[in-house]
């Protein structure tokens, strides 16, 4: 196998390395990632439309 082959083929993985890492990089951001929590006031009401539980979120940093 020639210099250039070689040299051809080292670049080929090299790319392939830097896309595949790139790729989990981004994907690694998404998973598992809880959503922003939004501060607020949440009424649960039964069938009649009668408020019967009242849940106050607070958020912490």
């Amino acid at each position: 196998m020639n210099w250039r082959n070689r040299r051809l083929r080292l670049a080929l993985v090299l790319a392939a390395a830097v896309f595949v890492a790139f790729v989990a990089w981004r994907m690694g951001d998404s998973v598992g990632k809880k959503p922003p929590c939004v501060p607020g006031r949440h009424e649960e009401k039964d069938t009649s439309g009668k408020v019967v539980k009242i849940t106050h979120i607070s958020c912490f940093d």
